[in-house]
């Protein structure tokens, strides 16, 4: 959601076609005030562009208007027709609202819409994991998998399912395909350490957690997972610099130092 998509629907004129572009260049610079003042503009002149109310929300959203993204969107979901990206981006929303109910629905409403779109699958995917429903994860993972192979967010939550429904090897080959497809993956090593601390393994662990601090130092889950593999291989006093810089970083992960 972060980043505008490369190119956006074609719609209406070619002159209003570059406005759109030049506005999304300029998206895409993260310059958003001139970028939403260039979008506004084409809206004042076209009430229904669906390209530029699709951005304005996607602004919107960045920078924290949750509710008046969602209502861009149910404006342009009015002005049609209908349009995948539109009830993907919602569904976005909804999760930021804590709305998982609705956002299943904005999900599964872009995928009727296009069946072939990967980051509903995805986003629909890693939804059903958050609501602990892994194994209803997998199908929607596998489906988008199928569409954008390469995808290495995708294979790293996949991979956090299978862990989940204690298919371990499934997961460690998932890990190792999101890491070999973005070497700098931070996730990727951290949800692998995860792993390996449950599965008795806290030398490897300790390992993927250092990995995944280094390319992501505020990591605040991969310092307390550090922590506890530390713990686990009776290293306390560095255990316990590990919990306390968690919980600098993370307020959840606060006490953790007392504690251990």
């Amino acid at each position: 959601m972060n980043t505008p998509p490369a190119a956006p629907a074609a719609s209406g004129t070619d002159s209003k076609q570059k406005a759109i572009q030049d506005a999304l260049a300029l998206h895409r610079e993260g310059k958003h005030e001139l970028a939403m003042q260039r979008y506004v503009a084409i809206l004042q002149q076209d009430p229904g562009n669906l390209d530029a109310l699709y951005y304005v929300a996607m602004i919107a959203l960045q920078q924290g208007q949750i509710e008046e993204g969602l209502k861009v969107l149910g404006r342009a979901i009015a002005a049609g027709p209908p349009q995948a990206r539109l009830h993907n981006l919602k569904g976005q929303a909804h999760l930021r609202l804590n709305q998982d109910d609705e956002a299943l629905a904005s999900f599964g409403r872009a995928i009727e819409i296009d069946p072939a779109f990967p980051d509903a699958y995805g986003n629909r995917a890693t939804l059903l994991c958050e609501m602990g429903r892994s194994a209803d994860a997998i199908a929607d993972f596998d489906r988008a998998l199928d569409l954008r192979p390469t995808n290495a967010e995708d294979h790293c939550n996949r991979a956090t399912a299978m862990a989940d429904l204690g298919r371990i090897d499934e997961a460690m080959a998932g890990f190792a395909r999101a890491i070999s497809l973005v070497p700098a993956m931070a996730p990727a090593y951290f949800n692998r350490a995860d792993v390996l601390l449950r599965i008795g393994q806290p030398i490897d662990a300790l390992r993927d957690c250092d990995q995944a601090i280094e390319l992501y130092p505020e990591l605040a889950g991969a310092h307390c997972t550090r922590g506890l593999a530390l713990k686990a291989l009776g290293r306390l006093d560095e255990a316990k610099a590990s919990f306390k810089r968690a919980g600098e970083l993370d307020p959840q992960f606060a006490g953790l130092a007392s504690e251990n």
